[in-house]
């Protein structure tokens, strides 16, 4: 069990670090290091490689984390409102029984 909680801190860590658009901009510098070697080799493949292996996937994991995170806060805080709207539809039709449902004013069931 111990294993299993270090385990979810390192990765909770390292989510909460790489998901910074911080983070976005230090691999976009680190993926420009290697930019001109790509270029000067001329080679189509090679720029081609480096923009999907090197660029793409280097930049947009930490810009998706943080666009999941937005989304996540999105959705909580809708969550809330959503809650506190049932909560008080479900106050309101209580007080609406309780106003119009009179248990004095129900008829008896007559056995005639």
């Amino acid at each position: 069990m111990g294993l299993r909680n270090f385990n979810k801190r390192i990765a909770l860590w390292v989510t909460e670090k790489v998901g910074t658009m911080w983070c976005a901009y230090a691999f976009c510098l680190l993926a420009f290091i290697s930019l001109p070697e790509a270029l000067a080799s001329r080679d189509p493949l090679k720029i081609i490689s480096w923009t999907a292996q090197t660029f793409l996937q280097l930049v947009l994991l930490p810009i998706i984390i943080v666009g999941q995170n937005i989304q996540s806060r999105i959705a909580e805080q809708q969550a809330k409102t959503d809650s506190k709207t049932l909560i008080a539809i479900r106050q309101l039709a209580e007080e609406i029984h309780e106003a119009t449902y009179n248990p004095s004013t129900v008829p008896l069931e007559s056995n005639e």
